[in-house]
């Protein structure tokens, strides 16, 4: 038996030796480098934001909790791209998970008026004509909710959730 894998061995290591002794020729090669696309988000001035705090000081509706907070995207080599949520923003109490906010909208624009919902569906959006390589926008991202019915003692306390979005390079 070891002398059948000896034989192979020898076999496979002569084939080693001879193909290297074979010339390949000369064969032109051309070779093209392409920078892919390159996507950065984050709040101006770099990092991302650690947690929204929604406030209800806006109108007179108490109930309607909204956060506002820039967005800078900058995509090399391409201006526009897509963003979508990966999962429905759930904002529920930390003690009691029966009590849960109503999400109104989570939206992603230019300005407060430009404002689109952003879904399970990407949505699109372009920056502004590259500047060398880099095309940088400036956007609000946008969540609103309701609070839970009920007594304000009961409903009162702290709400967490994770909003996930989903930026995409738009080719």
């Amino acid at each position: 038996m070891w002398q059948q894998v000896a034989g192979t061995v020898l076999l496979l290591w002569g084939g080693i030796a001879s193909a290297a002794d074979t010339a390949l020729g000369g064969v032109p090669v051309s070779i093209t480098l392409t920078s892919q696309p390159q996507l950065t988000v984050e709040k101006p001035g770099g990092g991302w934001y650690d947690q929204l705090i929604l406030s209800n000081s806006a109108g007179s509706d108490i109930t309607r909790y909204q956060a506002q907070v820039p967005v800078q995207v900058s995509i090399r080599n391409e201006r526009n791209f897509r963003v979508s949520l990966v999962d429905p923003l759930v904002l529920t109490h930390e003690n009691d998970a029966s009590l849960t906010f109503t999400t109104e909208q989570v939206g992603f624009g230019s300005s407060a008026t430009t404002l689109q919902s952003l879904g399970v569906t990407p949505v699109d959006f372009s920056n502004p004509a590259l500047v060398g390589d880099t095309s940088t926008g400036s956007y609000l991202l946008s969540v609103s909710a309701r609070q839970p019915m009920g007594v304000l003692g009961k409903i009162s306390g702290n709400y967490v959730g994770k909003l996930v979005l989903l930026f995409e390079v738009k080719i």
